[in-house]
């Protein structure tokens, strides 16, 4: 349903933004790991949530160009 859909926080976004600018587009296990407990202090978040935000990050930039 719409309403168990992961949305990033606004701290999370930026923090997810940042990342992929510093040049991560597939993180490691260790890197999900590291960027989701760094990421939880601004609310819920799983690993997956994660790795399917650079999927989809990826994909979208794609389609931009």
């Amino acid at each position: 349903t719409r309403s168990s859909r992961w949305n990033p926080t606004a701290e999370q976004l930026l923090a997810l933004e940042e990342k992929y600018s510093c040049g991560v587009r597939t993180p490691t296990t260790n890197q999900i790991q590291q960027i989701t407990s760094e990421l939880r202090r601004f609310g819920k978040i799983e690993g997956k949530n994660v790795f399917y935000w650079f999927q989809n990050h990826k994909a979208r930039e794609r389609q931009k160009h």
